[in-house]
């Protein structure tokens, strides 16, 4: 069985940029981009064509400030999505792996944001858990 057709809009480098200009997104501003690739339409190229589109727009003056929490980094007593036992508590909290602003990846994020946090301009703030980036 064949699936339905993908319906507009097609959304491309360029598309995503008119519409930020659009809004009013102005090169030098500061956008805080809080994103969902289901809400765009079908994005030719995913999340990277959205990462690239965001900097066009912006321009060299502009800064892109985008969410890259990364929630799983804390004390396991606390975690219901999901839970873990609580005999396992002490083992997690000795074996975690300490947060580094480089390579720990966003949780519940979306890839935007996770693409984001591996481009060359990205900056990561250094709180462990509700890490921004710009």
């Amino acid at each position: 069985m064949a699936s339905a057709p993908l319906v507009d809009p097609l959304c491309t480098r360029f598309t995503i940029r008119r519409d930020l200009c659009k809004l009013r997104v102005e090169a030098s501003d500061i956008l805080l981009v809080h994103s969902s690739m289901s809400n765009l339409g079908f994005i030719n190229g995913g999340a990277e064509t959205v990462v690239q589109a965001l900097p066009d727009t912006l321009g060299p003056a502009g800064t892109l400030v985008d969410p890259t929490h990364s929630g799983d980094n804390s004390d396991p007593s606390e975690w219901a999505n999901p839970p873990v036992l609580k005999e396992w508590w002490d083992k997690i909290r000795r074996t975690m792996p300490l947060y580094n602003q480089q390579t720990t990846h966003t949780r519940g994020m979306g890839v935007i944001p996770e693409t984001v946090r591996t481009w060359p301009f990205a900056v990561r703030s250094a709180h462990p858990q509700t890490s921004a980036q710009s």
